[in-house]
């Protein structure tokens, strides 16, 4: 069995926890492992996304308008499949139902402004 390059985990990612340096056990932030600031962005991304598309379908249902709650929860389940997509690795699937959502919450949009 080959042993993994130091500061790496088995998948090849950085890892900054070395189990034989207990002074770095408890650090927490991005300058520990580097310059990966790829795990916060998809934190933020993911936030404001389900505001966005939770605003949307609030707005919707309170306002009334039934079609844009039901285009806003298509979005939301269209960027749901495209998470999985991404997990998966299939980026052209992945594009394709990141542009469904963007449609289905653009047609949210004018749904409530219309």
């Amino acid at each position: 069995m080959m042993r993994e390059p130091m500061g790496q985990d088995e998948y090849g990612s950085p890892n900054p926890f070395d189990p034989n340096d207990l002074s770095t056990l408890n650090a927490m932030g991005p300058s520990i492992g580097g310059n990966d600031f790829e795990k916060y962005a998809v934190a933020v991304i993911i936030v404001f996304g389900a505001l966005i598309i939770g605003g949307l379908m609030a707005a919707s249902l309170t306002l009334g308008h039934r079609n844009g709650f039901l285009y806003a929860l298509g979005g939301a389940t269209s960027a749901w499949i495209s998470g999985n997509a991404l997990l998966l690795d299939r980026p052209r699937i992945y594009a394709i139902f990141v542009g469904i959502a963007a449609l289905m919450l653009v047609a949210s949009t004018i749904t409530l402004i219309a």
